[in-house]
């Protein structure tokens, strides 16, 4: 996320991660914050590109179905502005919400990155892990149908097609919405030949988001999509599903080596971060040196993005 975070303070989304407790997300300071980032990419024709949003500010949108995934994670579909309206955002963005909670004069931020397609018309979906004391993923888990929200664009990262021949995905719990949303972008250009490979971690097999989505992705694009669930506690007998923290050995699987024209993103919780690429930096605010596990592959600050 090559990131438009003009006075925010970061710290990634968070989910549970495979072999620790990776608790938290992103965090934003609440001065400073009222800047526009436009991050939206034009529609394929004319007659789409006047129904994509102008997000010059903050939007107000209704939830509209609520959907209890798993014991944690809610998919909400908010309606947008009119039925024919579409986001019209471009891979890697974010919806930045803003709500003022009862009792409260500071408003809280929070980041949420769409799941569902830019050029849906109607609806935005998100899939949002519930952290208990957190301002923003309670709100969001509390809301029922009718309920309104803000939400404005923040570009995360700015992803061009064909700028690397090819990018490995390493994600962490509730971290792996940017990485669906930019995979599912790449694959779905054909004018984009980029070869994506994705190791996902999580406490249990329950906690895979979108795993029918990757597992589709993979059957539908055989030699440019590849990937590896793990996690700490397997429940099943299968072998689509391997057991641990992601390891040298196990990016290897999916995973060349270092090369030219490679790029390698990092998203998930902070305990995930920092083992396998190195900490942010500033409490979160910067990209931080270059440790953990790709360090000690030869990676470069230059060879990967953190979340």
């Amino acid at each position: 996320m090559a990131a438009l975070r003009t006075g925010f303070k970061v710290a990634t989304l968070s989910a549970v991660g495979a072999g620790a407790a990776y608790t938290g997300y992103r965090h934003y300071n609440s001065t400073n914050v009222y800047f526009t980032a436009h991050a939206e990419s034009l529609p394929s024709d004319s007659q789409a590109a006047l129904k994509k949003m102008d997000w010059k500010g903050f939007t107000e949108m209704r939830l509209q179905s609520a959907e209890q995934v798993n014991h944690n994670v809610k998919k909400l579909t908010f309606a947008l502005p009119t039925e024919d309206s579409i986001t019209g955002i471009s891979a890697v963005t974010s919806l930045l919400t803003r709500h003022t909670p009862e009792g409260a004069f500071i408003p809280v931020f929070r980041p949420y990155t769409p799941v569902s397609d830019n050029d849906l018309p109607g609806t935005v979906t998100f899939m949002v892990k519930h952290y208990p004391g957190g301002k923003g993923s309670t709100k969001m888990h509390s809301m029922k149908p009718g309920d309104s929200m803000l939400f404005k664009t923040l570009q995360e990262f700015d992803y061009k097609p064909n700028e690397h021949q090819s990018m490995l995905f390493i994600a962490g719990g509730s971290g792996i919405t940017p990485i669906f949303q930019l995979t599912r972008a790449i694959l779905r250009n054909p004018e984009d030949k980029t070869k994506i490979s994705l190791i996902y971690a999580n406490n249990t097999e329950d906690d895979i988001l979108l795993r029918k989505e990757f597992e589709d992705l993979e059957a539908k694009y055989p030699g440019r999509f590849q990937k590896i669930f793990t996690v700490s506690k397997k429940t099943s007998s299968g072998d689509d599903v391997e057991t641990g923290y992601v390891t040298k050995q196990m990016i290897s699987k999916v995973w060349s080596g270092k090369a030219a024209g490679q790029k390698v993103l990092v998203s998930g919780p902070p305990a995930m971060v920092e083992a396998v690429s190195g900490a942010k930096g500033m409490a979160g605010w910067t990209q931080g040196s270059v440790g953990g596990i790709l360090k000690e592959l030869g990676y470069t600050k230059d060879d990967i993005h953190k979340f």
